[in-house]
């Protein structure tokens, strides 16, 4: 066999990926997940009745954990040459090959989506043009839980949490502002090191809570920076908290959890005490939902939003809790976002509404007359 020729396919498969940047966690998921598609002998991320979410998956997984199998196999190939191990680099070189055989067809089928490229700026995928795209997306959603929550479930919650609990800080956060759990974890982003969410007192009756995306993908989408400027004086009760909490700490907050899965089952025990009857998991996500919805009903839906909620577009907020849900909020002030959301989405949805109404009247009109 040909080792240059093999090399060379591999390159072109590493191109298709090449830059790409994935966070520790999903790096751990996609390698199990490949591991399972490669044991069982098939690669291909598209599978009858699997939700679209799962196809998503299975396809990221197939490139990133294919690619890194065969950086794992062009290495020992060269441990083999520099040893001058001829029956390791033989048997090496053909598990290349097999490597290569297997993962090149799937990545023609299934190649990876060109970079700086916007998910609906693509053709539709496989998923959606095989028998499984009339299933529903996000049918575990949090957001079909907000219709079964008490008007002041969050109320409820902070009432009802311990002043000594160790969470307390982090839930009040949680119930101020759409953060993810993630954010609240120290970690590096693409702009700099987070610390969590800082919150600081800029007035007697104001105060900034600022956080850095955790999704940005490598910093190439997401607003970089999100800062909330409040107004604690006629906020509820955990901004309060918040301020007070500031002020006897010179001024300044920093909040953060050494663990997101730690938050989400200590909010999760949290929800259960508090309302024990409820058919479902109150968990930060829920809040996050809650949120933005709030913020929908509070400003409507648009760039305000889509800061909020740390997102590089509008559109996203579309699959967060609907404006139906939320309810009217106080104190939020301005919502600052280092990187603008790109906008438009939501305004083309509000056109093709009116117009839609228009026909309705006009066909109404002729009717009766």
């Amino acid at each position: 066999m040909d080792l240059r020729k093999t090399t060379d396919r591999v390159k072109k498969l590493f191109a298709l990926v090449d830059g790409r940047v994935i966070s520790p966690a999903s790096r751990k998921a996609y390698h199990a997940q490949f591991r399972r598609m490669w044991d069982n002998g098939d690669l291909d991320p598209l599978k009858p009745g699997i939700a679209l979410d799962t196809y998503y998956h299975r396809r990221a997984s197939l490139h990133f954990a294919g690619c890194s199998m065969l950086l794992e196999k062009l290495r020992a190939c060269a441990d083999a040459i520099e040893k001058e191990d001829r029956a390791e680099l033989r048997r090496s070189a053909y598990s290349l090959l097999d490597a290569v055989d297997r993962l090149e067809p799937m990545f023609a089928l299934d190649p990876p989506a060109p970079p700086n490229v916007l998910p609906w700026e693509l053709p539709p995928s496989r998923w959606h043009a095989s028998e499984n795209a009339d299933r529903e997306r996000g049918a575990n959603s949090k957001r079909k839980l907000l219709p079964l929550l008490p008007r002041d479930w969050d109320s409820q919650m902070w009432l009802t949490a311990p002043d000594d609990a160790s969470y307390r800080d982090a839930l009040a956060v949680l119930l101020t502002v759409p953060v993810r759990s993630e954010e609240l974890v120290p970690n590096k982003r693409p702009t700099g090191w987070s610390p969590g969410v800082v919150i600081e007192l800029q007035s007697p009756s104001r105060m900034s809570i600022s956080h850095m995306p955790a999704k940005s993908h490598g910093g190439k989408y997401g607003t970089e920076l999100t800062r909330f400027i409040v107004d604690f004086t006629i906020a509820e009760e955990p901004a309060r908290y918040l301020a007070q909490r500031c002020k006897d700490n010179a001024g300044r907050l920093v909040v953060s959890v050494d663990s997101k899965n730690a938050l989400r089952k200590a909010m999760t025990r949290h929800g259960r005490r508090t309302m024990p009857a409820l058919q479902g998991n109150i968990t930060p996500n829920v809040a996050r939902h809650q949120l933005l919805a709030d913020l929908k009903r509070t400003f409507g839906a648009g760039e305000i939003v889509a800061a909020a909620g740390g997102h590089g577009v509008d559109r996203t907020q579309s699959h967060y809790g609907f404006h139906q849900q939320g309810r009217k909020r106080r104190g939020y002030v301005e919502v600052f976002a280092a990187r603008t959301p790109r906008c438009g989405s939501v305004e083309h949805a509000r056109s093709l509404s009116a117009k839609a109404l228009d026909r309705k009247q006009r066909a109404s009109t002729f009717k009766s007359s």
